[in-house]
């Protein structure tokens, strides 16, 4: 306990009149004590409470957006890094800070850097996709929508770039680390050893004090009496003592904030605190103080501003609609300018939005009320709003991605809730724009398809060295029997879907022209014939390669022409040419047949007239010669008559003279004509045709057909008989020619009836191979049929049927 003696003069008068070093006096004993912290409510320390939970609300914004946020320096070092950008790249939050932008992301950077340095360089916020690979997954390529502004100071000065990139990122552990991050705070501040002294009723120091001399520096002499005042920082000294004076005045508690010396020779801010301890009398007996030493809560409060001001500035600058609704009744407690314009300028901070007149905010109201009472996050794409964005009067509708996000405070219970909207109008038109090309490439592909399906040349896309089958058009699918064969398989080329050439020679896999096609060899107009269940198909194979383009891999075109037909057409053709020759030789040898006994009669009849002896002898010999003569001009007349024939029944439709004929009468005709020639060959001809098979006929060409049959059964059956039959079977009438003569072979029985055609060498027997062809096109002018049946040897039956009607 100590003395001091001072003047009857309060000092606290005398300090406004000189130096606290002129003071002396008598003075009065008083004793020090530590006051306990919960002897009182402390409004410093509600306070202290209320700035660090508003840093801890701002911290938990910025770790809990559902996007990648960070603010790097003019250096491109990250100074602010949440929890989301963290887990993108795939390194801690702590890692990136101090650290450059290329050292996170060395892939990324090249793209990255003219965006930073644009900003640099005074440009404005700009948005860009991202693509590559982050620490999170080596190699595994991902993409990123990176939005970078200029992060200003009040005055416009460049502090640095804000980044956004729109990812949903952990929030929970943003909150857990900036939780644990204060936890540790208060343990470090309630584990401080505080300043502690006491002064008598006149605030002079009677007495040591030992932590203010272990904090400050001073000695025990400096700080008696009013020395420790000196200990203050000159500039908030006079603060001090007047606030102490009133204290001291009015015997009331003082509570101030200053700068103390430091031992170290430094000033550290503490808040001093001075409680009255009153006698019995109600008189004070003495003053209890404390300092507490708030330099780090100073310097975290300057921080956290700090990070205020740049998450201030992220949320205006931020090219998104971002607020805080707070409480179940949604108060707005955050809007920055994005969403200020979405809501077409209303003041809408500290309005609850279920107060809002607005039919929109009922299913918004609705999403907010889900993410506050589930305390999950909620998200919905591509939201139509109509409003007016430009300011002009005239509404428009824009789309945008919205995600309610659920934020805690420290009890961890859901507090508020961070709407959180990106507009996406863009990319929504984008998307539709490419879905319209996607549908209209799809009706081009499927017009395309359906050309090539109508398309009789078979057409097949064939996937390059694999051989697989990608497109084959119906053409092809008919031609293969349904199931297609493909790849590069051996088997797949054998049995059923086979290959041979021309030849018939079955072609190795190496040989296939379309393997070879889908091996990268050219293919131009090769024949080969395809044998599949369906049939055998003569193909010129063309092949083309078809680069990769517009989504479409790399192809090889296959066009397989069927040339089936175009095949027989030469073999009929060649056969025609055959039988042209044949026919010109055998023509020319019928027609100088009759000439050749036509002028050695004539000769013989110039040298009879030289050398007759009479007159009469002469006229017999001449009467001889032109009987002779006469024959061989009735034979070339029939040759001729032939030909004609041909090219009448085989030209246009020459015009049937129909009357009612009856066919018996027509053989009885004919038979009767030819009764002399059958005498002459020996043949007996015998007739069997009943009356009454009548029909619409030409008779003239019956009779020709009848004809025709008669002295083909004459001159192959000689010495025979003939036999002529006729029959009505219901609508039809029946002739039946029968001969015993030298008969046709099997092989022949159809070859007959074409033109030029004898089933027996022209050397034995005469004509032009015409008979038969002109018979068969008499008889299915007149729609009927004519058929033969013989075996070699056994002699043949002609048949010929005619419609009665």
């Amino acid at each position: 306990m100590h003395t001091v003696q001072v003047r009857p003069l309060p000092w606290w008068e005398a300090a406004s009149r000189g130096p606290a070093s002129k003071l002396a006096g008598k003075g009065r004993s008083w004793e020090a004590r530590v006051e306990s912290p919960s002897a009182s409510f402390d409004p410093a320390a509600s306070e202290a409470f209320t700035d660090a939970h508003s840093r801890l609300l701002l911290e938990t914004l910025v770790a809990s957006t559902p996007v990648g946020l960070a603010v790097v320096d003019m250096e491109q070092r990250f100074v602010q890094v949440n929890d989301a950008l963290a887990a993108m790249n795939g390194i801690p939050r702590a890692a990136h800070l101090g650290r450059k932008v290329q050292e996170i992301v060395p892939e990324m950077w090249p793209t990255l850097r003219p965006q930073y340095q644009r900003i640099l360089e005074g440009g404005g916020s700009q948005t860009v996709e991202v693509v590559g690979a982050t620490s999170k997954e080596a190699g595994v390529e991902r993409h990123f929508l990176v939005s970078y502004y200029p992060v200003r100071t009040g005055p416009g000065v460049l502090l640095g770039i804000g980044v956004i990139i729109a990812e949903v990122t952990e929030q929970r552990r943003a909150h857990d680390a900036l939780r644990a991050s204060e936890q540790r705070y208060r343990s470090l501040v309630e584990a401080m050893a505080q300043p502690v002294w006491t002064t008598n009723a006149r605030g002079e120091v009677v007495e040591p004090a030992p932590r203010w001399l272990e904090f400050t520096g001073q000695t025990h002499e400096e700080h008696l009496g009013l020395g420790w005042l000196a200990a203050i920082h000159p500039d908030d000294r006079k603060r001090v003592v007047r606030g102490w004076v009133d204290a001291l005045r009015t015997k009331t508690s003082y509570q101030g904030e200053f700068r103390l010396r430091f031992h170290d020779g430094g000033y550290r801010d503490v808040v001093g605190r001075a409680v009255p301890v009153f006698g019995d009398k109600g008189t004070i007996r003495e003053w209890v103080a404390t300092a507490e030493d708030i330099t780090e809560r100073k310097q975290a409060e300057a921080r956290a501003e700090n990070e205020r001001s740049k998450l201030r500035a992220v949320l205006t600058s931020a090219p998104a609609s971002i607020a805080i609704l707070s409480g179940e009744r949604q108060v707005f407690t955050l809007v920055n300018p994005r969403y200020t314009q979405l809501a077409q300028g209303a003041e809408l901070m500290g309005l609850s939005l279920k107060d809002v007149d607005d039919p929109r905010g009922t299913h918004y109201a609705k999403l907010l009320e889900e993410a506050f009472t589930h305390g999950e996050p909620v998200t919905e794409k591509e939201i139509a709003i109509t409003a007016d964005f430009q300011g002009t009067g005239v509404d428009s509708t824009r789309r945008f991605d919205l995600v309610c996000q659920p934020l805690r405070d420290l009890s961890g219970q859901v507090d508020s809730v961070l709407s959180f909207a990106i507009d996406v109008t863009e990319r929504v038109e984008a998307r539709k724009k490419l879905e319209e090309w996607a549908a209209s490439l799809r009706n081009q592909q499927q017009w395309l398809e359906a050309v090539l399906d109508r398309t009789p040349v078979a057409i097949i896309l064939v996937e390059p060295r694999t051989g697989r089958i990608v497109f084959a058009n119906q053409a092809s699918r008919q031609m293969a029997g349904g199931e297609f064969p493909g790849g590069l398989r051996a088997e797949n080329y054998t049995g059923a879907h086979r290959f041979t050439d021309e030849a018939g020679r079955e072609l190795s896999m190496e040989e296939i022209p379309g393997v070879r096609a889908a091996k990268g060899a050219p293919v131009h107009g090769e024949p080969v014939i395809w044998h599949t269940p369906t049939g055998h198909y003569s193909l010129l194979v063309e092949a083309a390669p078809l680069p990769a383009q517009h989504g479409h891999p790399e192809e090889v075109l296959l066009a397989l022409q069927d040339v089936t037909e175009l095949r027989k057409t030469q073999a009929q053709l060649q056969h025609a040419v055959s039988l042209r020759d044949e026919f010109l030789t055998v023509a020319s040898h019928e027609l100088k047949t009759p000439l050749t006994p036509l002028q050695l009669k004539l000769q013989s009849l110039m040298k009879d007239a030289q050398t007759a002896q009479t007159l009469e002898a002469l006229r017999e010999r001449v009467v001889r010669t032109a009987e002779t003569v006469s024959g061989q001009v009735r034979k070339m007349t029939t040759l001729i008559n032939d030909l004609l024939e041909v090219t009448q029944l085989t030209g246009p439709s020459a015009p049937l003279r129909l009357e009612d004929v009856d066919l018996a009468d027509v053989v009885r005709d004919s038979v009767e004509r030819f009764e002399a020639q059958a005498s002459k060959a020996g043949c007996q001809l015998i007739v069997d045709a009943a009356p009454g098979a009548v029909g619409r006929w030409d008779r003239h060409r019956l009779d020709q057909v009848v004809s025709s049959l008669l002295s083909n059964a004459l001159k192959y059956g000689p010495g025979r008989p003939v036999t002529l039959r006729v029959e009505r079977l219901r609508d039809r009438a029946r002739l039946s020619v029968r001969d015993e003569g030298i008969g046709i072979s099997p092989g022949s029985l159809q070859a007959i009836f074409e033109k030029f055609t004898r089933a027996v060498s022209t050397r034995h027997y005469g004509g032009l191979g015409l008979g038969l062809f002109i018979t068969r096109q008499i008889v299915e002018a007149h729609h009927g049929t004519l058929r033969a049946e013989s075996q070699p040897g056994q002699g043949a039956t002609f048949i010929v049927e005619l419609p009665l009607v």
